[in-house]
């Protein structure tokens, strides 16, 4: 099967420009969180998202006024203590130092990133915060800079809809899971097909729209690398009052929690 996503991209899409532009926009949000974005980010968005106060009071303010995602991972239930975890695009460590409070210190939390700028302002988070049990690394979901079978959880908000190639970013994480380990992501989805011209509209893609996967593919892409229990957990309306929400309702583009597991 190949899924709906990869049939809209023609071969001549440069990968490469949209890397530039995604990196663009983030390295803005990282450099003037308090600028007014054609998205909700900040403590705005992680009220939206259902983020438990609790939780955010062990995060500097700094990163959450950075924060930008289209779900709340951890709504999926707790992550246990002395696990190992990755947060795939971790932006500025609102998801990672969450998840480094709920391992405790026997547990330890990798954070990935592709923008420096944003990799810059995760690492002051977490000496800020004083988290001994997070790292923050450069790189992208297409090649973790982590070894095979090496985290007991993945999780990532926003990030797979902006990558062209989501085949390889499932295998990666598929790559350094453990067997039994679980996938627990935010992502957007859309419940209309996107058109192959809107694939080439680069705002589109910033916007997280234009690769965002359509809602019925996404079981199936799960289950082609070989992902088992893989389903939608919960939508969200995350483009409401947005300047982009007109373009999100043409789709039905909404943020989406999503688990999977690795068969152990």
């Amino acid at each position: 099967m190949t899924p709906e996503y990869a049939r809209r991209l023609a071969p001549s899409f440069d990968r490469g420009k949209l890397r530039a532009a995604i990196e663009d926009a983030f390295t803005d949000l990282a450099l003037h969180p308090h600028r007014r974005f054609h998205f909700i980010s900040g403590v705005p968005l992680a009220r939206r998202l259902g983020y438990v106060q609790s939780l955010l009071d062990g995060v500097p303010p700094e990163a959450v006024a950075s924060f930008s995602g289209v779900g709340n991972p951890f709504r999926m239930g707790a992550l246990g203590e002395g696990e190992t975890v990755v947060d795939v695009g971790c932006g500025s460590g609102v998801d990672t130092l969450i998840a480094g409070t709920m391992v405790g210190p026997q547990g330890w939390v990798v954070g990935v990133d592709m923008t420096p700028a944003m990799v810059e302002r995760a690492q002051q988070c977490v000496l800020s915060a004083r988290a001994s049990n997070v790292r923050i690394e450069w790189g992208h979901a297409e090649s973790l800079p982590l070894p095979d079978a090496s985290v007991d959880t993945v999780i990532s908000n926003g990030v797979v809809s902006l990558t062209p190639d989501k085949g390889d970013t499932f295998r990666e994480i598929w790559r350094v899971l453990r067997p039994g380990g679980t996938l627990r992501m935010s992502d957007v989805v859309v419940q209309w097909r996107i058109p192959a011209y809107v694939a080439e509209d680069m705002d589109l893609w910033t916007d997280c729209i234009a690769g965002a996967t359509w809602m019925e593919d996404y079981p199936a892409l799960l289950a082609e690398v070989g992902f088992v229990d893989g389903h939608i957990a919960e939508i969200f309306d995350v483009f409401a009052g947005t300047a982009i929400e007109a373009s999100s309702m043409v789709f039905r583009a909404r943020g989406a929690n999503i688990s999977a597991r690795k068969p152990g």
